[in-house]
């Protein structure tokens, strides 16, 4: 029911926007026409395939069936199929693709993912870590969870008098954004105890052992329901902890950390931690940021075409309406996204501004 629900949604999104864009002379600025362009879509008639980890296929259903009703016309119709080889027009990944699957013309970010500290207890579905006990625990120098540095950032719950099981087996790219935040919070994981791999896949974490802990990325935890560690920075002016959460609010607020950049290649991003998040619609403050996060790419391969980027552009558009947020991937940032609009939109007919009365 809930599938059934967003793709319902996607596609009166997708009946409610504007067909065709047309050219404008003199051009208007990159950032106003990905503005404008997000009130409609362009169409170029043509099948295009998609290759994706297993876990997109809720949000790459949406679009599929959001297509039919945006490109309408027999003489724009445009089709999103799900690759049967590795090989494909579009990849969506967090790891660059092999030259045999996709030579990239283009690559721009399409999702945030994390990098999540999952535990299985049975006594409880919260865990506090400061960055030095997590660090500690993933080095394998806690080895029981009744140590009293655990005990002492989780008042309130007894924990068993039982050995930590570290899992020997970390994605790497989740690894190294985990790593990495916590090496700049001076607590840097050693790596001897857990093993980078290009090979980890979900099944590898689905049935975790009592007191077992894993680093995941955010969506296989979602996808498998774990339960994930916050990292603990103290507490505030109301004795109230500071946690910084592996959930959307901690993550989507990280993501407005980045800062994105594009060049001939298409949009990287880098982390700035010092920089102020940006604080979500309706709400007082930002969340704390959870800063082991990096992007899910969307590479466009092969021959440069119109076609590839006008569903590159459909994408990333229609992700403006929540596609992706209602699965198991964040969102990026409106900078971010934006950003990444304006670079596949690259030969594309430039949008004109909606008439007024």
């Amino acid at each position: 029911m809930k599938k059934q629900i967003r793709a319902i949604a996607a596609l009166a999104i997708a009946t409610s926007a504007a067909l065709a864009l047309t050219a404008c002379d003199p051009p208007m600025p990159p950032d106003v026409a990905a503005q404008i362009a997000e009130q409609t879509y362009t169409c170029v008639a043509g099948d295009v395939t998609i290759s994706s980890p297993a876990e997109m296929a809720d949000p790459i259903s949406q679009w599929q069936l959001a297509l039919p009703s945006v490109c309408v016309s027999p003489l724009d119709q445009m089709t999103l199929t799900t690759a049967t080889t590795e090989a494909a027009d579009l990849v969506v990944s967090p790891t660059t693709p092999a030259t045999t699957t996709c030579k990239p013309f283009a690559t721009v970010p399409l999702a945030v993912e994390s990098a999540n500290i999952v535990f299985n207890l049975s006594v409880t579905s919260t865990l506090n870590l400061t960055p030095k006990t997590a660090a500690a625990i993933l080095n394998g120098e806690i080895t029981t969870w009744s140590d009293s540095r655990i005990a002492k950032e989780n008042v309130g719950t007894e924990l068993p008098d039982e050995p930590i099981i570290l899992n020997p087996k970390a994605n790497r790219d989740a690894f190294g954004s985990l790593n990495g935040w916590l090496t700049r919070l001076g607590a840097p994981l050693t790596a001897s105890k857990i093993a980078q791999s290009d090979q980890a896949k979900v099944s590898d974490y689905a049935a975790l052992a009592e007191g077992e802990v894993a680093i995941v990325p955010g969506s296989y935890a979602l996808f498998l329901g774990l339960y994930s560690a916050s990292l603990s920075f103290g507490e505030d002016s109301d004795k109230q902890p500071i946690l910084a959460n592996a959930d959307t609010g901690g993550v989507s607020s990280a993501a407005t950390q980045w800062v994105p950049k594009a060049s001939e290649a298409g949009v990287t991003v880098s982390l700035d931690p010092g920089l102020a998040p940006i604080v979500p619609a309706g709400f007082d403050t930002a969340a704390t940021p959870y800063q082991a996060i990096y992007p899910v790419n969307l590479y466009l391969c092969g021959e440069d075409t119109l076609l590839k980027r006008a569903l590159a552009n459909f994408i990333l558009r229609l992700d403006s309406q929540g596609s992706l947020g209602a699965s198991n991937f964040n969102q990026l940032s409106e900078a971010t996204r934006t950003l990444a609009l304006v670079t596949v939109r690259k030969g594309l007919p430039t949008p004109t501004a909606p008439a007024t009365n």
